[in-house]
């Protein structure tokens, strides 16, 4: 079977086995840090436009809060102690989880 390709042409990252908490965790981040740098991408072309459109403001703030979640959930991740138990892990999963679902 074939892999799926992302509207960008490149092949969508590797679905992870569910009971493989830790290939869980490194797939969400690499996924996590592409698209922090499609979100600056976006934001940064929509900062240098000359003319914006005011009735795209709530949506604009709402990627950025979205985009600072993000981050935050990125920084705390990359902060965990290797140690750190199964249930943290999760929570720290499930995190990521509700901002997905909150900003989606």
């Amino acid at each position: 079977m074939a892999r799926k390709k992302s509207s960008s042409g490149k092949a969508a990252g590797k679905i992870p086995r569910k009971l493989d908490l830790n290939s869980v965790e490194k797939e969400t981040l690499k996924r996590v840090e592409r698209t922090l740098t499609i979100l600056e991408d976006f934001l940064a072309k929509w900062n240098n436009a000359g003319t914006a459109p005011d009735d795209m403001f709530p949506q604009i703030m709402k990627i950025k809060k979205f985009r600072d979640a993000l981050a935050n959930w990125k920084q705390d991740a990359m902060e965990a102690k290797s140690d750190e138990s199964y249930e943290s892990r999760m929570r720290r999963l499930r995190d990521f989880v509700l901002i997905c679902q909150t900003y989606s």
